[in-house]
């Protein structure tokens, strides 16, 4: 796969622990973005955490992503080569509530990987610490699990988390307008929102410019050992509804793929993330 990065210390960065940290949105840029949430006021805020693709309001799903895609662009530019956005959504976590768990998962594949990089932009609009929910991520985990993975992404590994948290994941507190630029690959989370305030980020979904769309399909209720491939426009992820197989008449259907996930245990994970389980964290 090509570089992605225009600055090369920064695609070695990414190379090695997965993900980078790059000052993104001007203070402005979050003023303007923060307000244009709060004026759509579409967030189904009824959980404790919440993605604006789990409204049922197809409007505010268009307008989210249109006004996340948009503030995004000139950064998007300034460090990426050659790539773009699919499209974007605002996540929220409610303030004071435990509910407000995001738990562990890697992001689904939006792509084909072992062409393209599957990558997640994501973006506080709030100074982030892990009082108010900030990310947690394991760097180097895009090693972990490099398969397909569906739209609703089952975490294969639950038995492995207290293992994960306990010596793995690392808190990553990025400030307000400071983006996480990642591999979808990457094993991350985030604790519950204690403070007072709503914890609101804006994300996106990026990849090469010559890449093409996916939909990793599998029925989440009754989840099978294949995974249908569909290619499928941008629009498919904002105007379907969330989990939604895509239809044929206006996605392509080009195959199904094994549902596989890599075996893991405490040997193996440290031995993939060039640790021994004592140097761990």
């Amino acid at each position: 796969m090509r570089p992605i990065f225009k600055d090369p210390a920064l695609q070695l960065e990414f190379e090695d622990k997965g993900y980078v940290i790059v000052d993104f949105l001007s203070p402005d840029e979050v003023s303007v973005l923060a307000q244009a949430y709060t004026k759509l006021d579409g967030q189904p805020k009824q959980a404790g955490f919440s993605t604006s693709n789990m409204s049922p309001d197809v409007v505010y799903r268009r307008e989210a992503s249109k006004l996340v895609t948009q503030a995004f662009e000139h950064a998007v530019d300034q460090y990426f080569d050659r790539c773009k956005q699919f499209m974007g959504i605002f996540t929220s976590k409610q303030p004071n509530q435990s509910a407000s768990t995001c738990s562990m998962h890697q992001d689904p594949s939006l792509v084909d990987e072992e062409k393209f990089h599957s990558m997640t932009i994501w973006v506080p609009l709030v100074d982030t610490i892990e009082h108010n929910g900030a990310l947690q991520v394991i760097d180097r985990s895009q090693l972990l699990n490099p398969h397909p993975r569906a739209t609703f992404v089952h975490f294969p590994y639950r038995d492995l988390v207290p293992l994960f948290c306990e010596k793995y994941f690392k808190t990553v507190e990025i400030k307000a307008g400071q983006a996480y630029l990642g591999s979808s690959k990457v094993f991350h989370w985030s604790p519950p929102n204690f403070s007072a305030q709503e914890r609101v980020a804006a994300l996106a979904w990026l990849a090469e410019e010559e890449s093409q769309l996916r939909c990793y399909y599998q029925n989440f209720k009754q989840p099978g050992e294949t995974l249908e491939v569909f290619e499928v426009v941008p629009e498919y992820y904002i105007e379907a509804p969330l989990f939604s197989r895509p239809g044929e008449t206006t996605a392509k259907k080009i195959g199904e793929v094994p549902y596989h996930f890599e075996p893991l245990d405490e040997a193996k994970i440290a031995h993939l993330l060039q640790l021994t389980p004592e140097m761990a964290h």
